[in-house]
């Protein structure tokens, strides 16, 4: 092989790939520091190219984490964007595993202790936005183990107002407080008996009720516009959270 001695000692010197270090030394005949030197300027570029840092920051960081192109962009985003920020740009094709990051890191950050669901009344000292991440979030996450009929019974009231007041979605509360009305006015209709299987049976009539059944299909189809709004919400207001 051509430049053979010179790859080895290249290769003693950067992490480069046989075939990239014969095309470097070909391009200076044989000249290990010169081949060095391009290796560095392409690595750099590369760097600049996709963080529009300064070569010199480039530089640092490239030799830092030996050269290795992700782990050196992972470590200037470190430093220029705050957690969310980075969840933000690594999951912006998935919205919602976006906002199941961003939860998880207020958790942490405000060493929040879960009993299964958020202790959402312990949590109203929070900053507006963050509260209504945590409130939407820990719903939707009950609804989904559970299910719609039970979920409008978990803090619905705040849900509807967080809803109405921070997503500007008054018709998903109405959805919300609509359905748990008629919800509870079937339940009356069975207030004091006690036979066997009560709950099942009034289960089967809020499934075969019309109007419940409107209310529930009218909350499940704006619930992408829920996540979308929430999404929208962590964007604009990214300062506030972690």
């Amino acid at each position: 092989m051509l430049h053979k001695e010179s790859l080895n000692l290249l290769r003693q010197q950067i992490p480069i790939g046989a075939r990239h270090g014969v095309n470097l030394l070909n391009q200076t005949n044989g000249n290990v520091e010169k081949a060095r030197l391009l290796f560095e300027a392409e690595m750099i570029q590369i760097i600049t190219n996709k963080t529009a840092v300064s070569s010199d920051i480039a530089r640092k960081h490239l030799i830092i984490h030996n050269y290795d192109i992700a782990q050196t962009i992972a470590s200037i985003d470190e430093g220029r964007f705050t957690l969310s920020q980075r969840i933000l740009r690594k999951a912006r094709n998935n919205k919602e595993e976006a906002l199941a990051l961003i939860v998880q890191s207020i958790e942490s950050t405000e060493n929040i202790q879960r009993k299964f669901w958020l202790p959402l009344e312990e949590l109203g000292h929070l900053p507006p936005s963050v509260y209504c991440l945590l409130v939407l979030h820990d719903f939707l996450s009950y609804e989904d183990w559970e299910s719609f009929s039970s979920a409008i019974y978990f803090h619905s009231d705040l849900v509807a107002s967080q809803l109405e007041t921070m997503l500007d979605l008054p018709q998903v509360a109405y959805h919300l407080r609509a359905a748990k009305k008629r919800s509870d006015e079937i339940y009356q209709q069975y207030k004091g008996r006690m036979e066997f299987g009560i709950e099942s049976i009034i289960a089967n009539q809020l499934a075969a009720d019309a109007e419940f059944s409107e209310h529930e299909k009218g909350f499940e189809a704006e619930r992408p516009l829920i996540v979308d709004r929430l999404y929208s919400m962590v964007v604009d207001n990214v300062g506030v959270f972690p």
